[in-house]
């Protein structure tokens, strides 16, 4: 007798199917198979990144399939507007627009636009006039789709304002996108959106117009329990809002915010500090700190705070941020890049107060160093962070590395480093290397200048692995080179390899 697969089991089990084609299979089994499978698959074409065009004009065709699920007044509306809605008979077989938890607004806006195109075929794209029309059309079917999945569908848990086609027709959507940023400010004041959007659980947005402020004002009254957030602050209008949709928020946990570098973020520090009992994980990119004023109380622990992310940011040697930097007792990944503006104060006591305070919980950190500064953060390192298991270091010094192996790291499983030098003799850096290889070791990644390799023989490569790999067969010994083209090896440094059994990847730059 054949074994029945519970319902709830195979929902669980066609959830993780990553293959499209494979649910397209799965309706074809039996009516159960079917009726689980149709919302999984529905929940793709607004819910999935595309990263190539003509993945995403075949999934335009779904436009057809929202059409004729929509009511007579609706169709109506469109007909009179211009649309044949001949390819799209009304009472479809399932509620599609029910299905839709995850909206990509880009992904909406470019099907439309596509589906747009090619019901009218006729159209002049040179006539300022069809134009016009083509583009009001457009406008009008976005507006009743919204409408559409608003009324059906029961909730919305991720909502992404952002564009992702990585090629060059990207500037063509992303102005598609702008001009629809007022229809999109408007969702929600659309008849039953607060319900639809009040389980967000993850909100995306890059748009820079202001006509999408409106849509931020909203969010603010209606969504509390948002977990994820990645926000661009792209205007003045949006460093206001947005540092007030972060501080509503009751269990908001990851936190990515992108700014420029003249918008003035002290509130968005404020909010930052709001979350300090639920945040996991903070990134912040070209984030303006410089005016950030030191709070006259201290600031209490981000007693769940396990990853910091900075990139490129300033005012991070302010008095102020010393102050937050004290505050990250549970940190266990710290990566941090500093700008390439020169003018830009490099933070070495935030980055030591960080290390300092999150002692042996750090486990993962990522240092874009500067050859100029002192040896002070690198000795923080050594002193604090004896549980570390992977270590990244850029622009060091031949004796820096060397203290870093010396300092029996007995938990290091990958140590990737570069020391800033163009033409370097790695001979001697090799065999002192070798000396004290932590036991842990698996993964060595050398980042070479961006001009000259690095020189180094067979035989110090040899007395290397002779002290990282104890006995001939490197088993999990995995060493990386990300060197200029020039980079190449000779036959004797690869017979070296072989006899040792190490894994040697090289990487262009």
């Amino acid at each position: 007798m054949a074994t029945k697969i519970s319902t709830e089991i195979l929902i669980m089990i066609l959830n993780n199917v990553q293959s499209t084609q494979d649910l397209y299979s799965s309706l074809l089994v039996n009516r159960i198979w079917c009726k689980v499978t149709m919302p999984i698959l529905w929940e793709l074409p607004l819910g999935q990144e595309y990263r190539r065009v003509e993945k995403l004009r075949n999934k335009a065709l779904c436009i057809r399939t929202y059409i004729s699920c929509m009511d007579t007044q609706a169709r109506n509306l469109l007909i009179q507007n211009g649309f044949d809605l001949s390819s799209s008979p009304p009472q479809a077989t399932f509620d599609y627009p029910s299905f839709t938890h995850k909206l990509i607004i880009v992904n909406l806006v470019n099907f439309v636009s596509v589906y747009s195109s090619k019901i009218n075929p006729q159209q002049i794209i040179g006539s300022d006039q069809n134009n016009i029309k083509k583009n009001n059309e457009s406008r009008l079917l976005f507006s009743e789709i919204c409408r559409l999945i608003i009324n059906r569908c029961t909730f919305l848990d991720s909502f992404k304002m952002t564009g992702t086609i990585s090629n060059n027709f990207y500037e063509i959507y992303y102005k598609n996108l702008c001009n629809y940023s007022d229809l999109i400010g408007s969702i929600l004041k659309l008849p039953g959106a607060p319900e639809v959007f009040k389980k967000l659980e993850s909100f995306t947005s890059t748009i820079e117009n202001d006509d999408i402020c409106p849509l931020y004002e909203s969010l603010i009254s209606i969504c509390d329990n948002i977990l994820n957030m990645d926000l661009s602050l792209n205007s003045y209008s949006q460093v206001q809002l947005l540092p007030k949709l972060i501080s509503v928020q009751k269990r908001l946990e990851n936190l990515s915010i992108a700014g420029k570098s003249y918008l003035d973020c002290n509130s968005l520090f404020r909010a930052i500090i709001s979350q300090k009992e639920t945040l996991k994980s903070l990134r912040l990119y070209s984030v303006n700190l410089n005016r950030v004023e030191e709070n006259s109380s201290p600031i209490d622990q981000f007693i769940s705070l396990q990853e910091l992310y900075i990139v490129e940011c300033s005012g991070l040697h302010k008095s102020g941020c010393l102050f937050l930097a004290s505050s990250f007792t549970q940190l266990s990944s710290f990566h941090y890049f500093h700008s390439e503006d020169v003018a830009q104060k490099y933070p070495q006591e935030f980055i030591i107060k960080i290390i300092e305070t999150s002692n042996t919980n750090l486990r993962n950190i990522y240092l874009d160093l500067y050859p100029t500064i002192t040896f002070d953060t690198n000795w923080a390192i050594l002193n604090h962070c004896t549980k570390i298991t992977e270590l990244t270091l850029l622009n060091l010094r031949p004796e820096q590395v060397i203290a870093i192996f010396n300092n029996n790291f007995d938990e290091l499983r990958r140590f990737s480093f570069g020391c800033g030098i163009e033409m370097f003799h790695a001979d001697g850096l090799f065999c002192q290397m070798a000396e004290n290889v932590p036991e842990s070791l698996e993964t060595i990644e050398i980042i070479m200048g961006y001009e000259n390799p690095w020189i180094f023989s067979a035989s110090s490569l040899r007395k290397f692995f002779e002290g990282w790999c104890c006995e001939r067969g490197g088993g999990n010994k995995n060493i990386i080179v990300i060197g200029p083209r020039l980079f190449t090896l000779s036959d004797e440094h690869f017979k070296v390899i072989e006899e040792y059994g190490v894994q040697f990847d090289i990487e262009e730059l």
